[in-house]
């Protein structure tokens, strides 16, 4: 991690985007880096609301992703960031829009969850709809550009990392694949979990702020349909959804909060049955906690899991099938146990936030001695402790 020309502090800044899951990645990210004394890291966060006259013009009010690139690209030239910092951290790449002249001048990492055309392919559950083809060839060309002057590409997963490849001609080489994760001194040890007494309800914890597109509709269809008598429903979530005999709702609850890890550390059953996502933060946590998981084969989330291994995967919708695995679950509580051990044995494995965040800095570390002279950049997987991917 140190480097004898690291004895002076690298000041790296950070521009993140704050909507849904990212928010929880940039609280984990900062609690790592804050920490370590090689480090002066300033913290530029981009939130989703319009700011200001300008973001809401018609064609920007609409357009996160133009938005951010704005929002960022003059809060950067506000900080002066070619004196101030020796290289600089986007998440997402909307974030990085509009700053591809900047990152040719300081050395830059853009991180993202999923490319624009990764999102396409799920957007329709996001409520995204393309814009006028002249809009998104602009978007395109953007992003292309951004992407490309980027000095290095850090991806929570493999499906993000073939997209950068084969949609917009990114050097393999300069691409590493660093999940997010949990930090285990926070989150519950599966061993903290109170017991069961017989006849208890088996404890179906879901968490998804945007309740319908994360399958929560689904969810209760299959509560409702013969799991009422042997389970009780526990939804963190923003929908006002109404709470009834054996369903209970929780709202406001924020990342890593006592309250939330409550719900985890006293769960028996993960459940998210989520028709649309690049990726699932809530996923990774229940596997930490040692909570089996149920979920679909959407986006990157196949990555996170196999099937009948750490939990199930079912198809998205799919009310009847997910009511299979839920029940074969309920009813078996060795089977939830061993494979919650085997769900919290693959978070260690690869869902260490300590880990993954110094993987991070080791990058930024390597570009900032590199400087701002382009050079080749095919050793980053190794400096950042993992081999390239073919």
């Amino acid at each position: 991690m140190t480097h004898p020309g690291d004895a002076v502090p690298r000041r790296y800044g950070f521009v993140m985007e704050q909507t849904l899951g990212h928010v929880t990645h940039y609280k984990n990210l900062r609690s790592v880096i804050d920490d370590v004394p090689a480090v002066s890291a300033t913290w530029h966060l981009l939130t989703f609301p319009p700011r200001g006259t300008l973001e809401t013009l018609p064609l920007l009010r609409s357009n996160w992703s133009l938005r951010a690139g704005l929002r960022a690209r003059r809060t950067l030239a506000t900080a002066d960031a070619p004196r101030r910092y020796d290289a600089l951290f986007f998440h997402t790449q909307v974030t990085a829009l509009l700053s591809a002249g900047l990152m040719r001048r300081v050395p830059s990492v853009v991180s993202l969850d999923a490319t624009p055309i990764n999102y396409d392919s799920v957007g329709i559950h996001y409520g995204h709809h393309p814009s006028r083809k002249p809009v998104e060839a602009l978007k395109t060309a953007l992003n292309r550009r951004s992407l490309h002057a980027a000095r290095a590409l850090v991806v929570w997963c493999d499906w993000a990392r073939r997209s950068l490849i084969d949609d917009y001609g990114i050097d393999a080489s300069r691409i590493t694949v660093i999940s997010p994760g949990v930090d285990f001194k926070v989150w519950p040890h599966p061993s903290t979990r109170p017991g069961k007494q017989a006849g208890q309800p088996v404890r179906i914890l879901f968490v998804g702020g945007d309740f319908e597109r994360k399958g929560g509709e689904v969810l209760l269809r299959a509560f409702n349909a013969g799991l009422r008598e042997s389970c009780e429903l526990h939804l963190v979530t923003k929908a006002p959804i109404e709470e009834v005999p054996g369903i209970h709702v929780y709202r406001n609850i924020g990342p890593n909060s006592e309250q939330l890890l409550h719900l985890y550390r006293t769960a028996d059953l993960f459940v998210l049955p989520t028709l649309g996502d690049c990726f699932s933060v809530a996923c990774i946590e229940a596997l930490a906690c040692g909570l089996p998981v149920i979920t679909c084969p959407v986006g990157g989330i196949p990555e996170l899991l196999q099937d009948g291994e750490a939990g199930f995967l079912v198809p998205p919708g799919d009310v009847r099938a997910l009511g299979a695995a839920i029940a074969a679950l309920a009813g078996d509580e060795s089977r939830r146990r061993g494979m919650g051990a085997k769900g919290r044995a693959l978070a260690e494995q690869r869902f260490d936030n300590t880990v993954n965040a110094r993987r991070i800095l080791g990058i930024m570390q390597s570009l900032a001695r590199e400087g701002s002279v382009d050079r080749p950049v095919g050793t980053l997987n190794e400096r950042a402790g993992q081999p390239p991917r073919s």
